[in-house]
């Protein structure tokens, strides 16, 4: 029995038209849809460029590459996060260097200073959860030791900080459209964003095997196009975000109303004056999580845990860079009590009471 589910991804009548359209009428790779996408979405982030690319992972993996990241040169960025923040960086034959995160989830930057070395090339600060990393104070230890920022906004569509979008916080955001994401292409897909012309040329080059004009390669280039029909769906979803992040907001704000009593159990930070999430997650914290995800499974309310594992602890990190546990003792405490609530646009009123009557329910027995 699952009553409310934790996600809700959205395929429409006009989604589908769209779709439909692009196969009968544009070329399957690189048609029109894809360069009003990109257009489109450049004018929603507030950038000059955006390209678009098959993944979020490979829209970080490029943007590194474009920054002219070498081999060996290492990057700062945060240990709780997706695997694919990091994998990237070892795709573009880099290393990452990893920080611990704040009491609101993100890279704590006052590890950030410590890490910089002769071999640093650049920060990837990740928007966890649609929570905007603490850009300015980022930007300014990159601008002191000439390192590249690139952000990581693959759960930050329509995330403000002071006021601008993350994704134009710094050189290069990337961003993913996964089918849980903010928005999404009804598949993978991603896109860079920046305001460095050389930079979208760049990608173009790298995501078409290196090729302009046709069969003449100036760089040893990937195929990492978007699909002409997954962009057409993505022009639809895009019209809709604003609008689905507002609603966002409000379950967040229904939430934090419902539930801010239950003294065992943290909240993830509200709306501030400089920050206005995206709230692509709703994360809470709880020392009796694992009971409390059963408890509302069998109570129809399914909860997913993002993500139970830090980077730095995963297998493979282990065996190539010999992390052990007790280094990132906060991203350890997030992996272990976090949890995220049901949450997207469509979320019925009846349904956060619900979610939030279980789990006083839960922690009253």
């Amino acid at each position: 029995m699952v009553l409310i589910p934790p996600a809700n991804p959205v395929f429409n009548k006009e989604m589908e038209e769209a779709a439909i359209n692009a196969l009968r009428n544009e070329r399957f790779i690189l048609g029109e849809s894809v360069n009003k996408f990109e257009e489109e979405f450049a004018e929603y982030i507030g950038t000059d460029y955006a390209v678009s690319v098959n993944s979020g992972t490979n829209a970080l993996h490029l943007a590194l590459l474009a920054a002219n990241l070498t081999i060996g040169g290492e990057i700062i960025t945060v240990a709780s996060s997706y695997i694919a923040t990091a994998n990237s960086i070892l795709h573009a034959n880099g290393t990452p260097i990893f920080c611990d995160i704040n009491d609101e989830y993100l890279i704590d930057v006052n590890q950030i200073a410590d890490k910089i070395g002769k071999r640093t090339k650049g920060i990837m600060p990740v928007h966890l959860y649609g929570h905007p990393a603490d850009m300015d104070e980022i930007n300014k230890l990159a601008n002191k030791k000439d390192l590249f920022v690139i952000e990581d906004c693959a759960q930050s569509h329509g995330a403000l900080y002071k006021g601008k979008m993350t994704g134009d916080l710094s050189d290069i955001g990337c961003f993913s459209f996964y089918s849980t994401k903010n928005m999404t292409v009804c598949g993978d897909g991603g896109m860079v964003t920046t305001n460095d012309e050389k930079i979208a040329e760049k990608i173009k080059l790298l995501r078409n095997h290196g090729q302009y004009p046709k069969d003449v390669h100036t760089l040893i280039g990937y195929t990492a196009r978007l699909n002409t029909v997954n962009a057409a769906i993505g022009r639809v979803q895009l019209k809709q975000l604003p609008k689905w992040i507002e609603s966002r907001r409000n379950v967040a704000k229904k939430y934090y109303r419902l539930i801010s009593d239950v003294d065992e159990i943290t909240l993830p930070p509200k709306d501030t004056e400089d920050k206005k999430p995206s709230y692509h997650i709703f994360e809470i914290k709880t020392k009796k999580r694992d009971k409390l995800l059963k408890f509302l499974k069998d109570n129809g309310i399914i909860c997913l845990i993002h993500y139970p594992t830090p980077i730095p602890y995963q297998p493979i990190y282990k065996k190539l860079f010999g992390y052990k546990e007790g280094g990132f003792p906060k991203s350890e405490e997030l992996s272990k009590q976090a949890m995220d609530l049901p949450m997207y646009p469509e979320l019925k009123d009846n349904q956060i009471k619900y979610i939030s009557e279980k789990i006083h329910e839960f922690f009253n027995r």
